[in-house]
Order: structure tokens, then sequence, then C-alpha cells
């Protein structure tokens, strides 16, 4: 299974119990194509940079989720039909991502299981350079002092 995040921007005049009903919709769809929810969070309402089907707020849902492309096809394709959605984003995540939610839901379940090194080489490559520079920087203030 795959990780994957969507972000769904809902018609802000709806009521919250409407928003409910979507959140439960899209649950429904994903737990039925076998699919795993790791999480759900409500961002609030919330301004658009622009406007949107003629609106200028709305509601900013997150999921996140394991699966398959045949579930995101079939989640998208109800988003597409639903009115009260104003506009959504479905992204893959990375395969650290993935292994850190796999790892989370072990852990949830009882088990025990290792933590992953997520950091590259180059990150701690270039920590080190950045100590250089400022050492470097320090150096070069002290001269100027003495002078």
């Amino acid at each position: 299974m795959r990780a994957y995040e969507t972000v769904i921007i809902v018609d802000s005049e709806i009521s919250d119990e409407d928003v409910d009903q979507v959140m439960e919709k899209l649950t429904g769809i994903v737990s039925d194509l076998d699919g795993k929810f790791v999480k759900t969070e409500k961002w609030g309402r919330k301004k658009l940079a622009y406007r949107v089907k003629k609106k200028t707020k709305g509601n900013y849902l997150l999921f996140v989720f394991l699966g398959d492309l045949k579930l995101t096809r079939e989640l998208e394709r109800i988003l597409k039909l639903d009115d009260r959605i104003l506009k959504y984003l479905t992204v893959r995540l990375d395969k650290y991502a993935e292994l850190n939610l796999l790892n989370e839901e072990e852990q949830g379940d009882g088990e025990g299981s290792e933590e992953i090194n997520t950091e590259d080489e180059d990150d701690t490559q270039d920590e080190d350079t950045e100590e250089e520079d400022t050492e470097e920087e320090d150096t070069e203030e002290e001269e100027q002092e003495k002078d």
C-alpha cells in the first residue's frame, strides 16, 4: 500500500453537519476499497487565495490514508461529482513518509518496530558547511575588530 494525502476545500456556506457528512462519505469509500485511514484533520474555514466557483472562503480538510491507485482514482471521481467540493488535491507521499506511517500503524497495534533514519547524507554535509561558514565569518569579524 502507498501513502497518499488529500486536501479538500469544501464550500464554506454549507453547515458543519454537511462537512461531517463529506468526511464520513470519504472514510467509507476508503474503507470499502481496502484502504486505511491514518489521519483526518479539519483545518477550518479560511479565505481562498483566489475565487473558486465564485466563492472566496472554504473549509479545508486533510486526509492521510494508505491505499492503491484504484482507491485514489475512485476517490477523485467521487470528489469531482460532489457539488459541495470546491477543489481537491491528492499527492503520493514519499517512501520515507510511507515507512513512518506504516511504523506508526504497527506501534498502534502494540507491535514494536525499529525507527528508520530518513536523513540523507547530503543534509549532514550541508550542516557541516554551514558550521564552517559561521566559523569563517567569526574569524573575519575578529580580524576587523583588531584593525
